[in-house]
């Protein structure tokens, strides 16, 4: 009997062991013994990386992971089932894809649909992507690399030589003499905006004040009676003209009858060669004119 309860205590010993390591290796994997998540279908062509208990990240959040990992034969397919957790909702239009990490780890990401409001439902399948494999198109880019590299020599050769060209050096001399030259011109402007452009602006200002004063000045002056003034001078100084030219038209007075009488003109002329005979006369005879006497005039 003794013996017999030694061996009943060594039985439920080794399966107590034996359910604490598949407990542990459950854990360790990151398992759930009594979830309550929901389940998803991933259909994939390749799952290379990927692992049961790998982690499901959405936008870099872990939302779950890969529970179980098949082989469909009806489509040559992998299909995943996902255990993701109950509070998280993965609207429809999301697909899934592999990363790898440098350490060769993958995980399955989510790319989430836009938010329309309708939600995958779990039990409902889901299409993935194939992971990129880096190695291979790394292998891919090799023959394009040794194809580019003759170019990149000779790319590298041309500018060698145009660096040691010494034009090259005199033409960065040339900018940084140029640059010198700006630096001096902007600098005078820069005087000039500071000194010259506010003493002129003043001058504008005081003969803006300037103009506006003679303009105050000429609205108070009688513009409208110096007009008038001046179109009666004008009157006055036509209705002269007029009278004048009547007067010098007319022979009823001196200055007309000396403009337009001959007979006037021809006694004055008589008259002037009267007088230049007379004095001719008292010239060449002036003893007919004039009698002197030292002794006094004589009695006749």
């Amino acid at each position: 009997m003794r013996g017999f309860t030694k061996e009943i205590k060594i039985a439920i010993t080794a399966i107590i062991a034996i359910v604490i390591i598949y407990v542990g290796i459950i854990l360790l994997k990151g398992l759930n013994l009594f979830n309550t998540d929901k389940e998803y279908t991933v259909i994939m062509n390749n799952v290379t990386g990927l692992s049961v208990s790998s982690d499901v990240l959405a936008n870099g959040l872990k939302v779950g992971y890969v529970k179980k990992i098949s082989y469909n034969n009806k489509n040559q397919k992998m299909a995943l089932t996902l255990t993701i957790n109950q509070s998280f909702k993965m609207p429809k239009g999301t697909s899934v894809f592999v990363t790898k990490e440098m350490l060769g780890t993958a995980k399955l990401n989510l790319d989430l649909g836009a938010n329309t409001g309708e939600m995958i439902q779990p039990g409902d399948t889901i299409y993935g992507e194939s992971p990129v494999d880096l190695m291979a198109a790394a292998g891919e880019m090799i023959p394009q690399i040794e194809s580019m590299l003759p170019k990149i020599d000779s790319i590298l050769t041309s500018l060698n030589t145009l660096v040691s060209d010494p034009a090259l050096v005199a033409t960065i001399h040339n900018l940084e003499y140029t640059t010198s030259n700006l630096r001096t011109t902007t600098d005078r402007i820069n005087g000039i905006l500071n000194k010259d452009v506010p003493s002129m602006m003043n001058a504008a200002n005081n003969a803006a004040h300037n103009v506006e004063t003679l303009t105050a000045t000429l609205n108070r002056v009688d513009i409208e009676g110096i007009a008038n003034n001046a179109n009666q001078t004008i009157s006055n100084a036509n209705l002269i003209t007029n009278k004048l030219n009547t007067a010098m038209n007319s022979k009823d007075n001196s200055l007309g009858l000396l403009l337009n009488d001959n007979s006037l003109v021809l006694n004055m002329d008589s008259t002037m060669r009267n007088a230049s005979l007379l004095l001719e006369d008292l010239r060449l005879h002036p003893k007919r004119y004039v009698h002197f006497s030292l002794f006094g005039k004589k009695d006749k």
